[in-house]
């Protein structure tokens, strides 16, 4: 559970001190990318999990919305639950008109469980194809399933993927009847820089107007401790679609991309204090009518927290 300073201006939630930010932020604003981690007793792993992450419960993330100054936030189904979304909706329920989820399915999720998912804010289905290159029939096959399911139900496809699995599969996702989001900078590599085929390819998929991307995670995407490198990634996105934006934590930075990560049979997370990074955002943008759209005009009209959940 969190345990907040005296001072109130930050916060230790997980043993990560979290600062507010010393910049003004927007009514409305909203963190489209954070998950939710038991308690385990109620919402038990899957057995086919790849790590086991320490609990992060609701109470937390409410904790976190709160020293950040956020009034919105997304949950995204883990992939240590599976198809298993009662997480999820447990969460939304409970933060309540400010909340939105994405949701993990499959074949075997019936009609019945979607028009539950759809009444209880669910606005898209998460695609994890970080594996899709070994298995490139499954990822398409995933990625049809999604795409009727979406249509029927007016929500998105977020995809998780590096780049070089957006960049095979990307006449596919253009090809999508609803809106495209991708995860954490697309997974493209910083270091490569905006020169790079995977963010040509990255263009490209922008220039379509149906993809949108997370600036979320950058040391997802950058080994360097400052991310610097990932400024210029930004710089390429604002140029290309800044209506298509959107800013997440990736909260509570569970295991995962590129790091140093102790590994055991209970995975910690990652110390990232997020007043910093939105602070750093600001920073790099530079432009408050921009910083303000990317944190709430975008969320808001892709996740509809203008219409009731």
């Amino acid at each position: 559970m969190a345990e907040q300073t005296s001072s109130d201006n930050s916060v230790s939630i997980l043993r990560v001190v979290h600062n507010r930010p010393a910049i003004s932020i927007p009514s409305g604003a909203c963190d489209c990318h954070v998950h939710v981690f038991g308690p385990t007793e109620r919402f038990p792993y899957c057995a086919s999990r790849a790590y086991t992450p320490a609990p992060a419960l609701v109470e937390d993330l409410m904790e976190h919305q709160r020293i950040l100054g956020l009034d919105r936030v997304v949950v995204v189904q883990a992939s240590v639950y599976g198809s298993d979304n009662r997480c999820t909706l447990d969460a939304i329920a409970r933060i309540g008109s400010g909340a939105r989820g994405v949701a993990v399915i499959d074949e075997q999720t019936s009609l019945a469980e979607l028009e539950t998912l759809a009444r209880s804010g669910i606005s898209g289905i998460r695609l994890n194809l970080a594996a899709a290159s070994a298995d490139a029939t499954a990822a398409l096959r995933a990625l049809k399933h999604a795409n009727e399911v979406a249509t029927q139900f007016g929500w998105h496809i977020q995809v998780f993927a590096p780049i070089e699995v957006v960049q095979a599969l990307r006449h596919e996702l253009k090809k999508l009847d609803v809106p495209l989001v991708l995860d954490h900078f697309a997974g493209v590599h910083a270091s490569a820089g905006v020169k790079s085929e995977g963010f040509k390819a990255l263009l490209g998929l922008l220039a379509g107007g149906n993809c949108h991307v997370k600036v979320s995670a950058p040391y997802l995407v950058s080994e360097q401790p400052s991310q610097e490198e990932v400024a210029p990634l930004l710089f390429g996105l604002v140029s290309a679609a800044p209506e298509r934006l959107l800013w997440g934590s990736n909260w509570p930075h569970p295991l995962g991309g590129i790091g140093d990560i102790t590994r055991g049979p209970v995975s910690m997370f990652r110390e990232i204090d997020d007043g910093a990074a939105l602070q750093r955002l600001a920073h790099w943008l530079e432009d408050d009518a921009l910083f303000n759209r990317i944190l709430v005009d975008n969320p808001a009209a892709l996740y509809g927290f203008n219409n009731p959940a």
